[in-house]
This record gives C-alpha cells, sequence and structure tokens, in this order.
C-alpha cells in the first residue's frame, strides 16, 4: 500500500517555512510516496516542487488551498488537487472553483470543514453534486479530535469521497497524516479516491508547529 499527503504547505504561503527540497526530503524519511503542494491561493511553488522531485522517490500532486466566500463573507477553504494550471485570483465562490477545477479533471475537497480554529465550512448548501466532492476527513492541523470526528461522521452520512492531509506548513509535520491507497502513481491515487478505495491515517500535530510556522512570514524558512 502507499500513502499520500495531500495538503502540505511550502513557503510560498506566507505562514510557512518549508522549502521545497525539505518537505520532499522528509517525505521520504515517513515513507510518503505522494504528496499535494497546496500553498494558500498560490501555484507559485508548483514549478520549484516539481524541479526539485527529480531527485526524490516523491511523486507530487500540484494543488492549491482557496479561499471561498458566500455573501461576501468567508464560507471556507477548499483544496484544490490534480491541478494542470492555477486557478485565475477571481475565482472564489464555491460554485465557480468547483466548475474551474472540475474543467481540468481535478478534484476539490472541503479543507478541515469543522476546525474551530479556522473558519468552518460554511458552504454546504452551496454544492449539488456531493459525488463529485471530497471531504478533508483528518487533517493535521485540527488540534481537537472532536473537528475530525465530525468531519469522518458527515463524510459517511453524505458518502462522499474522502481525503486527508498533514496541512504541514514545516517539514516536521508531513506524513503525520495521510491516505493509504493501492498503487504509487497519481493516477493510481486519483482513481482510487474516486472509487471510494483509501483509508485515512494519522494524527494532529503538536499546536506548537503553529506557532513556528508564523515566523515564515518574518522570511525564515528550512
Amino acid at each position: 500500500m502507499a500513502k499520500a499527503d495531500l495538503h502540505i504547505h511550502s513557503i510560498y504561503s506566507p505562514d510557512a517555512i518549508s522549502k521545497p527540497e525539505s518537505i520532499l526530503e522528509m517525505a521520504v524519511e515517513k515513507g510518503i510516496d505522494v504528496i499535494a503542494i497546496t500553498d494558500h491561493d498560490t501555484a507559485n511553488g508548483w514549478d520549484p516542487i516539481l524541479e526539485a522531485s527529480k531527485y526524490y522517490p516523491v511523486n507530487v500532486v500540484l494543488g492549491q488551498e482557496i479561499k471561498v466566500y458566500k455573501d461576501n463573507l468567508i464560507a471556507g477553504e477548499l483544496i484544490c488537487l490534480f491541478l494542470e494550471k492555477p486557478l485565475p485570483v477571481a475565482i472564489n465562490t464555491i460554485p465557480d472553483v468547483i466548475a474551474a477545477v472540475a474543467e481540468q479533471g481535478g478534484l476539490v475537497s472541503i479543507a478541515h470543514p469543522f476546525s474551530e480554529r479556522r473558519s468552518r465550512f460554511r458552504g454546504f448548501d452551496q454544492i449539488s453534486d456531493w459525488q463529485r466532492i471530497a471531504i478533508e476527513v483528518i487533517n493535521g492541523r485540527s488540534y481537537n479530535l472532536r473537528d475530525n470526528e465530525m468531519a469522518e461522521i458527515i463524510a459517511e452520512k453524505l458518502d462522499t469521497l474522502i481525503t486527508a492531509g498533514s496541512d504541514a506548513h514545516t517539514p516536521f509535520e508531513i506524513g503525520n497524516v495521510y491516505l493509504e491507497f493501492e498503487g504509487k502513481s497519481i493516477d493510481d491515487l486519483k482513481k482510487s479516491i474516486i472509487h471510494h478505495d483509501v483509508c485515512a491515517h494519522g494524527r494532529s500535530s503538536s499546536p506548537v508547529f503553529s506557532v513556528v510556522s508564523e515566523f515564515g512570514r518574518l522570511g525564515l524558512s528550512v
């Protein structure tokens, strides 16, 4: 079985400190076969991570974490995976993000939908087809166990696809949460998610790393 961590931030997110090489090195150390780079509202990290990945036995899924709005208020964040090109900055509503990702054959997952620390997802009523939308059932920065439990319960009730990820903003968090799937490749992973043939594992990281990663705003990187 292979392992995929589908929620990782690099130095191209303002609140993260992980260099591309550090991300890949830690993925290898933790036995992670596939990672997804999901920086906040940007794809600036794609080329650096792809270039660095040539020297590591790790496959890279291109993604973004997009903050979405409803009635001009923050409605939560969506993880956009298996992208071929960056999403336009102007796209920031739930229906528009879902449509734009679908055009690329990608996958949208609701990030940490019940996190008490961050904006809970407030756009369930904006989604009409739950067969093509995933829920992140384990998020490594949801420090309240109940938050991930609620995500798992809702995913089961809605019979949605699922993803899971460390939400790492430092290298030390990578691989603390992962999806297990059959195969090795990105295509294998995507097919496994779509066919509900994945299993989420892992635990939340220490809250200390949330403090450490904020030094990224001051230019710290490791």
